[in-house]
Protein backbone atom coordinates (compact mmCIF):
# COMPACT_ATOMS: atom_id res chain seq x y z
CA UNK A 1 0.00 0.00 0.00
CA UNK A 2 1.39 3.41 -1.03
CA UNK A 3 -0.20 6.30 0.87
CA UNK A 4 -1.20 9.34 -1.16
CA UNK A 5 0.00 12.85 -0.20
CA UNK A 6 -3.45 13.59 1.24
CA UNK A 7 -3.11 10.78 3.78
CA UNK A 8 -4.17 7.20 4.40
CA UNK A 9 -7.74 5.95 4.15
CA UNK A 10 -8.71 3.83 7.13
CA UNK A 11 -11.45 1.19 7.25
CA UNK A 12 -12.90 -0.23 10.45
CA UNK A 13 -15.50 -3.02 10.47
CA UNK A 14 -17.49 -4.79 13.18
CA UNK A 15 -20.15 -7.51 13.29
CA UNK A 16 -23.42 -6.30 14.76
CA UNK A 17 -24.85 -8.56 17.47
CA UNK A 18 -21.89 -10.92 17.64
CA UNK A 19 -22.46 -11.77 21.31
CA UNK A 20 -26.02 -12.84 20.55
CA UNK A 21 -24.81 -14.93 17.60
CA UNK A 22 -22.30 -16.74 19.83
CA UNK A 23 -25.13 -17.58 22.23
CA UNK A 24 -27.47 -18.79 19.49
CA UNK A 25 -25.02 -20.37 17.04
CA UNK A 26 -22.03 -21.31 19.19
CA UNK A 27 -21.21 -24.50 17.31
CA UNK A 28 -21.21 -22.83 13.90
CA UNK A 29 -19.61 -19.51 14.82
CA UNK A 30 -15.92 -20.56 14.60
CA UNK A 31 -16.35 -21.64 10.98
CA UNK A 32 -18.54 -18.66 10.22
CA UNK A 33 -15.95 -16.23 11.60
CA UNK A 34 -13.20 -17.91 9.60
CA UNK A 35 -15.29 -17.39 6.47
CA UNK A 36 -15.98 -13.78 7.47
CA UNK A 37 -12.27 -13.11 7.91
CA UNK A 38 -11.46 -14.68 4.54
CA UNK A 39 -14.10 -12.56 2.78
CA UNK A 40 -12.80 -9.34 4.31
CA UNK A 41 -9.17 -10.16 3.64
CA UNK A 42 -9.90 -10.95 -0.03
CA UNK A 43 -11.87 -7.70 -0.45
CA UNK A 44 -9.12 -5.59 1.10
CA UNK A 45 -6.14 -7.21 -0.60
CA UNK A 46 -7.80 -7.33 -4.05
CA UNK A 47 -8.21 -3.57 -3.80
CA UNK A 48 -4.60 -2.78 -2.88
CA UNK A 49 -5.29 -2.45 0.82
CA UNK A 50 -3.50 -3.81 3.88
CA UNK A 51 -5.07 -5.31 6.98
CA UNK A 52 -3.35 -3.60 9.89
CA UNK A 53 -4.91 -5.91 12.46
CA UNK A 54 -8.00 -7.96 13.24
CA UNK A 55 -10.21 -6.82 16.10
CA UNK A 56 -12.02 -10.02 17.06
CA UNK A 57 -15.28 -9.27 15.26
CA UNK A 58 -13.82 -7.07 12.55
CA UNK A 59 -10.77 -5.65 10.88
CA UNK A 60 -8.78 -2.43 10.72
CA UNK A 61 -7.38 -1.83 7.23
CA UNK A 62 -5.51 0.91 5.37
CA UNK A 63 -5.52 2.08 1.75
CA UNK A 64 -3.44 4.54 -0.24
CA UNK A 65 -6.37 5.61 -2.42
CA UNK A 66 -9.81 6.26 -0.87
CA UNK A 67 -11.46 4.87 -4.01
CA UNK A 68 -9.81 1.51 -3.32
CA UNK A 69 -11.25 1.63 0.19
CA UNK A 70 -14.73 2.32 -1.17
CA UNK A 71 -14.44 -0.55 -3.66
CA UNK A 72 -13.19 -2.94 -0.98
CA UNK A 73 -16.01 -2.03 1.39
CA UNK A 74 -18.64 -2.49 -1.30
CA UNK A 75 -17.09 -5.84 -2.26
CA UNK A 76 -17.05 -7.19 1.29
CA UNK A 77 -20.66 -6.17 1.93
CA UNK A 78 -21.79 -7.84 -1.27
CA UNK A 79 -19.79 -11.00 -0.52
CA UNK A 80 -21.19 -11.27 3.00
CA UNK A 81 -24.67 -11.33 1.51
CA UNK A 82 -23.94 -14.91 0.40
CA UNK A 83 -24.07 -16.97 3.59
CA UNK A 84 -22.36 -19.94 1.92
CA UNK A 85 -19.09 -18.18 2.72
CA UNK A 86 -19.97 -17.80 6.42
CA UNK A 87 -21.31 -21.24 7.40
CA UNK A 88 -24.90 -20.17 6.62
CA UNK A 89 -24.82 -17.39 9.23
CA UNK A 90 -25.76 -13.93 8.03
CA UNK A 91 -23.35 -11.33 9.40
CA UNK A 92 -24.47 -7.71 9.42
CA UNK A 93 -21.24 -5.73 9.37
CA UNK A 94 -20.95 -2.01 10.10
CA UNK A 95 -18.18 -0.12 8.31
CA UNK A 96 -16.55 3.28 8.78
CA UNK A 97 -14.12 5.06 6.44
CA UNK A 98 -11.97 8.09 7.23
CA UNK A 99 -8.89 9.69 5.69
CA UNK A 100 -6.02 11.49 7.37
CA UNK A 101 -2.30 11.64 8.04
CA UNK A 102 -1.20 8.90 10.44
CA UNK A 103 2.04 7.82 12.07
CA UNK A 104 3.45 4.42 11.14
CA UNK A 105 5.31 2.48 13.82
CA UNK A 106 6.04 -1.21 14.35
CA UNK A 107 3.50 -2.34 11.76
CA UNK A 108 0.69 -0.26 13.27
CA UNK A 109 -0.85 3.14 12.60
CA UNK A 110 -1.38 5.87 15.17
CA UNK A 111 -3.01 9.28 15.32
CA UNK A 112 -6.37 11.00 15.66
CA UNK A 113 -7.59 9.82 12.22
CA UNK A 114 -7.46 6.23 13.54
CA UNK A 115 -9.69 7.12 16.49
CA UNK A 116 -12.08 9.05 14.25
CA UNK A 117 -12.39 6.18 11.77
CA UNK A 118 -13.21 3.80 14.60
CA UNK A 119 -15.86 6.15 16.01
CA UNK A 120 -17.45 6.63 12.58
CA UNK A 121 -17.75 2.86 12.28
CA UNK A 122 -19.33 2.69 15.74
CA UNK A 123 -22.05 5.13 14.66
CA UNK A 124 -23.18 2.81 11.86
CA UNK A 125 -25.65 -0.07 11.98
CA UNK A 126 -25.00 -3.59 10.71
CA UNK A 127 -24.90 -3.50 6.89
CA UNK A 128 -24.32 0.26 6.81
CA UNK A 129 -21.21 1.95 5.39
CA UNK A 130 -20.34 5.47 6.57
CA UNK A 131 -17.80 7.76 4.91
CA UNK A 132 -16.29 10.89 6.42
CA UNK A 133 -16.22 14.23 4.62
CA UNK A 134 -12.49 13.79 3.98
CA UNK A 135 -13.06 10.51 2.13
CA UNK A 136 -15.86 12.02 0.04
CA UNK A 137 -13.75 15.06 -0.82
CA UNK A 138 -10.87 12.95 -2.10
CA UNK A 139 -12.96 10.38 -3.94
CA UNK A 140 -14.66 13.22 -5.79
CA UNK A 141 -16.51 12.13 -8.90
CA UNK A 142 -14.68 8.80 -9.18
CA UNK A 143 -17.41 6.76 -7.51
CA UNK A 144 -17.93 3.29 -8.99
CA UNK A 145 -20.94 2.65 -11.27
CA UNK A 146 -24.31 2.53 -9.49
CA UNK A 147 -22.76 3.92 -6.29
CA UNK A 148 -24.10 7.12 -4.77
CA UNK A 149 -23.84 8.85 -1.41
CA UNK A 150 -26.57 9.78 1.03
CA UNK A 151 -25.70 12.92 3.01
CA UNK A 152 -26.52 12.25 6.68
CA UNK A 153 -25.19 15.58 7.96
CA UNK A 154 -23.03 16.21 10.99
CA UNK A 155 -22.89 13.79 13.93
CA UNK A 156 -21.21 14.01 17.31
CA UNK A 157 -18.95 11.07 18.07
CA UNK A 158 -18.06 9.74 21.49
CA UNK A 159 -14.87 11.20 23.03
CA UNK A 160 -14.26 13.48 20.03
CA UNK A 161 -14.62 17.24 20.42
CA UNK A 162 -15.27 17.94 16.73
CA UNK A 163 -18.38 16.57 15.04
CA UNK A 164 -18.08 14.72 11.72
CA UNK A 165 -20.07 15.14 8.50
CA UNK A 166 -20.88 11.64 7.30
CA UNK A 167 -22.31 10.04 4.18
CA UNK A 168 -23.85 6.63 3.65
CA UNK A 169 -22.66 4.47 0.77
CA UNK A 170 -25.65 3.57 -1.41
CA UNK A 171 -25.79 0.75 -3.98
CA UNK A 172 -28.69 -1.38 -5.30
CA UNK A 173 -27.19 -4.48 -3.67
CA UNK A 174 -27.01 -2.89 -0.20
CA UNK A 175 -29.67 -2.14 2.38
CA UNK A 176 -30.47 1.58 2.29
CA UNK A 177 -32.88 2.37 5.16
CA UNK A 178 -31.52 2.37 8.69
CA UNK A 179 -32.51 3.79 12.08
CA UNK A 180 -30.89 6.95 13.42
CA UNK A 181 -27.13 6.79 13.63
CA UNK A 182 -25.66 5.41 16.85
CA UNK A 183 -24.21 8.79 17.83
CA UNK A 184 -24.46 11.21 20.76
CA UNK A 185 -27.48 12.84 19.10
CA UNK A 186 -29.48 9.70 19.82
CA UNK A 187 -29.75 10.53 23.53
CA UNK A 188 -31.51 13.75 24.65
CA UNK A 189 -29.87 15.60 27.51
CA UNK A 190 -30.27 18.61 29.79
CA UNK A 191 -33.37 18.70 31.92
CA UNK A 192 -34.07 21.99 33.71
CA UNK A 193 -36.89 23.81 35.48
CA UNK A 194 -38.60 27.01 34.29
CA UNK A 195 -40.09 29.71 36.55
CA UNK A 196 -43.44 27.88 36.79
CA UNK A 197 -41.84 24.82 38.33
CA UNK A 198 -42.33 22.75 35.17
CA UNK A 199 -39.34 20.70 34.09
CA UNK A 200 -38.56 21.30 30.46
CA UNK A 201 -35.82 19.57 28.51
CA UNK A 202 -34.47 19.88 25.00
CA UNK A 203 -32.55 17.33 22.97
CA UNK A 204 -29.21 18.83 22.08
CA UNK A 205 -27.27 18.48 18.87
CA UNK A 206 -29.89 17.12 16.49
CA UNK A 207 -32.31 19.10 14.39
CA UNK A 208 -34.47 15.98 14.08
CA UNK A 209 -35.48 15.90 17.73
CA UNK A 210 -38.68 17.65 18.68
CA UNK A 211 -39.06 19.42 22.01
CA UNK A 212 -39.12 17.15 25.01
CA UNK A 213 -41.24 18.30 27.92
CA UNK A 214 -40.93 16.78 31.35
CA UNK A 215 -43.68 17.54 33.86
CA UNK A 216 -43.21 17.02 37.57
CA UNK A 217 -45.86 14.64 38.84
CA UNK A 218 -46.28 13.03 42.23
CA UNK A 219 -45.41 9.40 42.66
CA UNK A 220 -46.95 7.17 45.32
CA UNK A 221 -44.42 8.20 47.95
CA UNK A 222 -45.39 11.86 47.56
CA UNK A 223 -42.11 12.99 46.04
CA UNK A 224 -42.20 14.94 42.80
CA UNK A 225 -40.77 12.70 40.11
CA UNK A 226 -40.22 13.95 36.52
CA UNK A 227 -41.98 11.84 33.94
CA UNK A 228 -40.76 12.44 30.38
CA UNK A 229 -43.15 12.74 27.48
CA UNK A 230 -41.26 12.65 24.21
CA UNK A 231 -42.57 13.86 20.89
CA UNK A 232 -40.75 13.48 17.58
CA UNK A 233 -37.77 11.34 16.70
CA UNK A 234 -34.28 11.37 15.29
CA UNK A 235 -33.90 9.74 11.89
CA UNK A 236 -30.56 10.71 10.38
CA UNK A 237 -30.64 7.97 7.77
CA UNK A 238 -34.32 8.22 6.90
CA UNK A 239 -34.09 11.93 6.29
CA UNK A 240 -30.68 11.92 4.62
CA UNK A 241 -30.16 13.78 1.36
CA UNK A 242 -29.05 11.66 -1.58
CA UNK A 243 -25.81 13.00 -3.05
CA UNK A 244 -25.67 12.47 -6.79
CA UNK A 245 -23.70 14.08 -9.56
CA UNK A 246 -24.91 17.24 -11.23
CA UNK A 247 -27.19 18.72 -8.57
CA UNK A 248 -26.29 21.90 -6.62
CA UNK A 249 -24.58 21.02 -3.38
CA UNK A 250 -24.40 17.34 -4.28
CA UNK A 251 -21.73 14.97 -5.55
Amino acid sequence: MQASPCGTTLLFTDIEGSTRLWEQEGARMPGALAGHDAVLRAAVESNRGTIVKTTGDGIYAAFGDPLDAVNATLALQQALGDTKATNEILFRVRCGLHLGVVERRDGDLFGSPVNRASRIMSAAHGGQVLLSQAVVDHVGKRLPPLVSLCDLGGVRLRDLAKSEHVYQLVHPSLREDFPALRSLEATPTLIGADTTGRHTGYALGSKYFSEIRVTAESCECGTNFPLARVRGHSANASFGRRATAGAPGRF
